[in-house]
């Protein structure tokens, strides 16, 4: 049964990331990036994109740019698609990735490409963990995830990006914390008003 479940799982990431509500939501993006009055952005997947963050975090100037089933690359791939104005980006990707069994290297590859992009656009990356998946997943998702985590931390050290570890409240024990999560993956309504008090005080004025 719990195989059955991963596999179901990963079909759907599969059709998600082609799906019309990922191209729909990419030409949203584009057509809303000429707005002026924003400065931070939500950048990610769908943990990120099932968040309400203005009102988590009770700011008018943030955007939510995550997309569910999204990955590296297409994070990647829209980059040059941001608003102008933006000062910081709030950056959580490359779990689809790794539940899609690409590997570590590859994940971080695309993650320096990333953080480069976002600078040279003078927008400042603040990169948080990727969050360990629950007991549902086979735990060599989560030592995947891990090995991604700790090349993202020195990475961050190495190059003076600020690295925001939230697997220290959501998974203490490197496995997502079962009162955060109905699925063993996204987040409920506790979690978020947990990751938007971790996350507000590194938000610029």
């Amino acid at each position: 049964m719990k195989i059955l479940i991963i596999l179901l799982f990963m079909l759907k990431i599969s059709l998600i990331a082609n799906s019309v509500y990922y191209k729909h939501r990419v030409s949203q993006f584009e057509l809303l990036s000429n707005q002026s009055s924003k400065s931070i952005v939500m950048l990610g997947d769908s943990i990120t994109d099932r968040g309400l963050w203005n009102e988590l975090i009770n700011r008018d100037d943030i955007i939510n740019r995550g997309i569910s089933g999204d990955t590296t690359i297409g994070v990647l791939s829209r980059v040059d698609s941001l608003n102008k104005s933006l000062k910081q980006a709030f950056v959580m990707i490359g779990t689809n990735d790794i539940l899609k069994g690409r590997s570590v290297g590859y994940v971080f590859k695309n993650y320096k490409k990333i953080m480069a992009l976002l600078q040279k656009q003078d927008i400042v990356p603040i990169i948080q963990s990727n969050l360990y998946v629950g007991n549902i997943a086979p735990a060599i998702y989560n030592q995947r995830i891990e090995e991604l985590n700790t090349l993202l931390s020195k990475y961050c050290f190495k190059n003076k990006i600020q690295y925001i570890d939230l697997n220290k409240e959501f998974a203490p024990d490197k496995v997502l914390l079962d009162k955060y999560s109905l699925d063993g993956l996204h987040l409920n309504g506790i979690a978020y008003m947990k990751w938007a008090k971790i996350i507000a005080k590194y938000m610029q004025d």
